[in-house]
Parts: C-alpha cells; sequence; structure tokens
C-alpha cells in the first residue's frame, strides 16, 4: 500500500513477514507476527503489513493464481492476526476522539471480518465505534442512529445477494434521517462504482484502509 509506514522499507523483518503472508504461510507469518511484537515492532506497522499481504493475495486471486481456497485461508491468517494485534493497539493512546460511528453487516450476510479490521483500524485513529455486528437490518440501523446521532454510518456487503436490503437501508436512512444527517459509507469487497449507483451511496469503500481515509476525510470536513 501507499501510506505503509517508511520504517519496512528499511527493515527486511517485514519483507519476510509479507513473502509468508502472500504465499499463504499461515504458521510462519504468525509466529513471525508473535516475534516482532515481542521485539517491540510497532503494532501500525504490522496492520500494515498483513493489510500489505491481503492485497496481495487478492491481486493473486484475480490473475487466477489463487483461488476460493486460498481467499478462505487469506481471511483465517487476517482474522488471526487481527486478534493478536487487537491488545497491543488498544492501549495506544489514540488521541482526541475524532467522531462516532456506527458500524454493521447489512441483513442477510453474516460476514464480519472486513466490518472488524474497519472498526480496528477506526479504533486506532481516535474514532468511537458502536458495532451492530451482523445481519442488521435497515429498521436497526435507523433506530440507533436516532439514538445515537453518529457523524457517520458504515454498512458492510460483502455478498451480492444482500445488495438489494443495503439499498433499501441507505434509501430508508436518507428518506428518514433529518437534513443533518450522518454521511452513510457502504464497504465490501462485490462493491464498484456501478454498485455504488445502483445502491445510491456516493461514498463506498472496498477495502478497511480506503473506508478510514473517507470517515477521516469527512470528519475533517465537518470540523
Amino acid at each position: 500500500m501507499s501510506d505503509q509506514p517508511e520504517r519496512r522499507d528499511f527493515d527486511p523483518r517485514f519483507e519476510r513477514l509479507l513473502s509468508m503472508i502472500a504465499e499463504l504461510q499461515e504458521e510462519a507469518s504468525l509466529a513471525e507476527l508473535k516475534k516482532m511484537l515481542e521485539e517491540g515492532v510497532d503494532p501500525k506497522a504490522l496492520l500494515d503489513c498483513f493489510m500489505e499481504g491481503m492485497r496481495r493475495i487478492g491481486v493473486e486471486f484475480e490473475k487466477g493464481n489463487y483461488f476460493i481456497a486460498a481467499l478462505i485461508m487469506a481471511g483465517e491468517i487476517m482474522r488471526s492476526a487481527v486478534e493478536l494485534l487487537s491488545p497491543h493497539l488498544a492501549v495506544q493512546d489514540m488521541g482526541q476522539d475524532e467522531g462516532t460511528i456506527i458500524l454493521g453487516t447489512i441483513q442477510g450476510d453474516i460476514h464480519d471480518l472486513g466490518k472488524n479490521l474497519f472498526a480496528l483500524l477506526l479504533r486506532c485513529n481516535g474514532f468511537e465505534i458502536v458495532d451492530l455486528g451482523v445481519d442488521v437490518s435497515a429498521e436497526e440501523f435507523l433506530r440507533k442512529a436516532e439514538e445515537i446521532k453518529p457523524d457517520v454510518i458504515g454498512i458492510s456487503c460483502v455478498l451480492t445477494t444482500s445488495v438489494q436490503n443495503l439499498k433499501e437501508a441507505v434509501s430508508l436512512l436518507k428518506e428518514k434521517l433529518p437534513d443533518s444527517q450522518p454521511a452513510i459509507v457502504i464497504g465490501g469487497t462485490c462493491l464498484d462504482e456501478r454498485m455504488a449507483n445502483y445502491v445510491g451511496s456516493a461514498l463506498w469503500a472496498r477495502d478497511a484502509a480506503a473506508g478510514l481515509k473517507i470517515c477521516q476525510k469527512i470528519i475533517k470536513e465537518h470540523a
């Protein structure tokens, strides 16, 4: 990723770890992660490394070099890495609260890896997160938004079969919330510009890193 920490360029351990991740070496990559944490390596830099590994795996999948089984394995590697990194990231001084974000995976979809990673990145950058979980109805998003008045509502959708539910949720939120409504950001691997236009959301991201940048821009513009 273009915004990876510069220290990676000068530390061969990152390149070794990145190769392990991209080659789906689950045990080796997690063991290396634990070792680097024990050596005092920046947890945020390690998280960036794993995200770059996931990106490379996705590229190989698109080229036809990896198949569905590889994506499933990659998801498990990322899930384990996030579990190991979360405590280290949580204890860091995150600074001033950047805003409140409601997150959830849309009704009909129970995928949570991308959502959980997004939540982790947001917390690490000072956002307060209200996570509604998975299989969340449009009505539940609306109820919670009216209750806590967040700055952003983030809705995840991985399954194309749930896109219609996503469209209905975006429509309901735009209709029922006041003019000062929170920004609605949709995210998920099934999304592209055409799909986002269909759903009715101008703000969309295919991965957690892109979603973070969108949320930071929203808060900055409304500061």
